[in-house]
């Protein structure tokens, strides 16, 4: 998940995804959304492939072995339902820079999934999110510095987890945006990722659907941008 607001001060190449972002927006009160991504399939697995390759190459990685093109509006547009669309459009700023076609082919179009139900899921689950008491909280606290401890309680206290192993959060700088792999402590938040089972989907956001992710960068004190 993207917190927005972040991302529109550090990030480059957001084009036109900020153009139109003010305190009043959607995707400066609740979390916008970046991507639902799958592990290495089984097979990929079997053969040695290290989860950073992975999620360095994606889908594409069955494609000669290439990467995400730098442009993601090169690739073919998506085929997805006039409702569908609309709430896409509505909770993914960035997808006027095409990060939903990228998302699909890099992150789902090798598992045969097409792109309706694909993001549906996605939506659901970023709708679980925002309605729960962890968005409130970042919500209530935007413009503000909060303690890097007290925004990991928010979340366990709001889906009732005994930690917060499952949350990765993303921090940059205002002069440095590191990319996929962080490199560094930030302090402007970014991003939000959850680490779902993956027959668990379904469940979330009950307790037994999180399972244990990455660790984040962010640093002991973090603003969240309004």
């Amino acid at each position: 998940m993207l917190w927005q607001p972040g991302v529109c001060a550090t990030w480059t190449r957001v084009g036109a995804a900020c153009d139109d972002l003010t305190p009043a927006s959607r995707a400066s009160q609740q979390w916008s959304l970046h991507g639902l991504w799958a592990s290495r399939p089984q097979q990929l697995i079997a053969s040695g492939m290290e989860p950073k390759t992975w999620w360095q190459h994606g889908c594409f990685w069955f494609q000669n072995q290439s990467t995400a093109p730098h442009d993601s509006c090169s690739l073919p547009s998506l085929e997805l339902s006039p409702a569908v669309s609309s709430e896409l459009s509505a909770n993914m700023p960035m997808r006027k820079v095409c990060l939903d076609r990228h998302e699909y082919y890099k992150h789902e179009a090798c598992f045969g999934e097409k792109p309706d139900p694909f993001f549906q899921t996605a939506l659901r689950l970023l709708g679980d999110v925002n309605a729960s008491s962890f968005t409130a909280y970042v919500r209530d606290h935007r413009g503000q510095w909060v303690k890097r401890n007290d925004l990991l309680r928010a979340y366990t206290t709001a889906f009732h987890l005994p930690n917060a192993e499952s949350l990765e959060l993303r921090c940059e700088s205002s002069d440095n945006h590191s990319g996929h792999e962080l490199q560094g402590e930030g302090t402007i938040l970014t991003e939000a990722w959850i680490t779902i089972r993956a027959n668990a989907l379904q469940e979330f956001p009950r307790p037994g659907a999180f399972m244990a992710g990455r660790k984040g960068n962010c640093a002991k004190l973090i603003h969240i941008l309004p």
